[in-house]
C-alpha cells in the first residue's frame, strides 16, 4: 500500500489496518515500539517485514533493510 492509498482510507479502515499490523509485528517478535514504528510504515511490506523479524533481525534494522530512505534515529 502506498501513503496515498493510506490517505485514502476512512478513519476505522486506518485504524484497523494499523492495529492488525502492529499485532502481526509482535507476534513476529518486534520490541513494542520498534512494532509500532513498523507498523506506521504502511509503505513497507507487512510480509516482509514478518520474514526478516522472525529470522531475529530487530525491528530497526528491518526498517534500514526495507525502507533506506526513511532516517531512523
Amino acid at each position: 500500500m502506498t501513503a496515498a492509498e493510506f490517505e485514502l482510507l476512512a478513519d476505522a479502515e486506518a485504524e484497523c489496518l494499523l492495529r492488525r499490523r502492529l499485532r502481526t509485528f509482535l507476534a513476529a517478535g518486534a520490541d513494542p515500539c520498534e512494532a509500532l514504528i513498523l507498523a506506521a510504515q504502511v509503505e513497507v511490506s507487512e510480509d516482509a517485514v514478518v520474514e526478516l523479524l522472525r529470522q531475529g533481525v530487530t525491528g530497526d534494522l528491518t526498517l534500514r533493510l526495507l525502507y533506506p530512505e526513511r532516517q531512523v534515529a
